[in-house]
């Protein structure tokens, strides 16, 4: 059973930053067995965003149902306003009410944090249920009792042999069973069904649509939570009472009188577990936007494919430097040299659309836009290059997003170095064919790129942007990490070499090849 804590405790760390160690692969389970959708951010776009790190810095939550819902909600971005000012309703009241959001932590604090979601693996697999085992069990589970008193009754103690036989058949059983059924995951349910009705008593009529479905769910589930109170007690304090459990078999009769109703009421189950921790993951984005004040704004939706972001932040950059962007009719190229700030600069303009279509606000003092599905290739991972060549894995990243294109949502599609992997030739007459593609169809395109022969084909079509820095030799990089209108007239790459302390010969030698080059064009 889960430990009781005070509301001043709860209340004192609503805003202590939240140290554990995350097990991203557990925490997605929910995700991985949960529908998808054409606006789910795919694998490569949550990699490519840094999305695990974001979530990370997001994530408040107290109970695994929180961390599993809003990991979800991360991964599927909201295409509709009227939903999505609901969800930004429900923050806002978290905001404001502050007993309220204490009164749901301490539920969630108390409740069995389900490291492994033991609970989600269980009911998505397949259950083992036998009307067999568990008479058999039902009976062997008494013999022990009847065996005593016959023993008492008759002064025999024959019968006590026949008692610790029974007893290390009972135990073979346990042993068995044990690799066979989830008892752990039936102890989750029975703390989920408990915090939920915790939550359901919770009298705000603004929570009246949670707080109502939870009563209607709870009530379908009653003969569940009846059936497994017992495990709830045995399982109390740490466990000691868990040895009686053993020789009466009472986990594998609990389970297996269970398991048939575990399997008709699946989908209330989920939706329990999904309304549980919808609001622990709301409860930690009203605490985050209260910790961010004045860094944040609500974001603007129009009709129009259109993006504005004015003094827009990356929320994993301790000290920010803001920036702004307006995108309409066209899209950007962006170019600057190595470091200056072209990657967190897509990077942050992605996160905020992602945290606008999911949580109705933006780290940015304006927001302004669409809806967008957003699909990006900033570099092919390890893992899905999967033995492919670079230009290869990059051309099906980037197919995706001609993909997208054809859908009516617009698309926001981010590229970094496109066709990178190839040779020039092939690659500037590809991209800019790809770009123009792109750009003529109801989407949104930002592409960095050092190719400034791309830059000629795009005149018209795109807008320049940059970013730049001063490299001195003894100062070393100096960055203001400011976006400008126009295009990048610097390159910095010799004098990183020089600056890191490249042989001479070597520094030399390239400067004057870059004269011979430009001679020869």
């Amino acid at each position: 059973m889960g430990m009781h804590f005070s509301k001043s405790f709860i209340k004192r760390d609503l805003y202590s930053a939240k140290y554990r160690r995350r097990e991203l692969n557990e925490v997605r389970t929910l995700f991985d067995l949960s529908d998808k959708n054409n606006f789910t951010i795919d694998d490569q776009t949550w990699n490519d965003l840094i999305m695990d790190e974001v979530f990370d810095e997001l994530d408040r939550t107290y109970s695994a149902e929180g961390e599993a819902v809003l990991y979800k909600m991360l991964r599927n971005p909201i295409m509709n306003e009227d939903e999505l000012k609901k969800r930004g309703g429900i923050i806002d009241l978290f905001k404001k009410d502050v007993d309220l959001i204490v009164n749901l932590r301490k539920i969630f604090y108390e409740m069995i944090y389900d490291k492994k979601n033991s609970l989600i693996s269980m009911i998505n697999e397949v259950l083992p249920t036998s009307k067999l085992k568990y008479y058999i069990y039902c009976t062997l589970s008494v013999l022990p009792v009847f065996l005593i008193a016959i023993s008492v009754i008759l002064n025999n103690p024959k019968f006590m042999i026949i008692l610790m036989l029974e007893v290390f058949v009972n135990m073979y059983i346990y042993e068995k069973e044990h690799e066979r059924i989830d008892i752990k995951g039936l102890l989750y349910l029975s703390d989920l069904i408990e915090a939920s009705k915790k939550i359901s008593n919770i009298r705000n009529s603004e929570l009246s649509p949670y707080t109502i479905k939870l009563k209607n769910l709870l009530s379908k589930l009653e003969i569940i939570n009846r059936s497994i109170f017992l495990l709830r007690i045995i399982n109390a304090f740490g466990g000691v009472f868990q040895i009686f459990a053993i020789p009466f078999l009472i986990e594998e009769r609990t389970y297996y009188r269970t398991s048939n109703h575990l399997l008709k009421r699946r989908n209330e189950i989920l939706e329990l577990y999904n309304l549980v921790g919808e609001l622990d993951a709301l409860t930690s984005i009203s605490i985050y936007e209260n910790s961010n004040k004045g860094e944040y704004t609500n974001p603007r939706f129009v009709k129009r494919t259109t993006l504005k972001i004015v003094d827009g932040i990356h929320p994993l950059i301790k000290k920010p430097v803001p920036n702004s962007i307006e995108f309409s009719g066209k899209g950007v190229v962006l170019t600057g040299t190595n470091m200056s700030g072209k990657s967190t600069f897509l990077r942050m303009i992605s996160i905020n659309i992602l945290l606008a279509q999911t949580f109705n606000f933006a780290l940015a003092q304006e927001y302004e836009g669409c809806f967008f599905n957003v699909v990006s290739s900033i570099s092919p991972k390890d893992d899905i290059m999967n033995g492919k060549s670079y230009y290869l894995a990059e051309a099906e990243s980037i197919l995706r997003i001609l993909k997208a294109s054809e859908n009516k949502i617009p698309v926001f599609c981010v590229i970094d170095e496109i066709f990178r992997g190839t040779n020039p030739l092939e690659r500037i007459s590809s991209s800019a064919e790809i770009l123009n593609y792109i750009n003529i169809r109801k989407a949104i395109c930002i592409v960095a790129t050092h190719d400034r022969e791309l830059l000629d084909m795009l005149k018209g079509k795109y807008d320049f942007y940059y970013f730049s820095e001063d490299v001195n030799i003894k100062t070393g990089l100096n960055f203001d990490y400011k976006i400008k209108k126009g295009i990048s007239k610097t390159r910095n790459a010799i004098k990183l070499l020089e600056y890191i302390g490249y042989p001479k010969e070597i520094i030399q030698n390239s400067y004057k090849r870059i004269e011979q080059i430009k001679g020869f064009i």
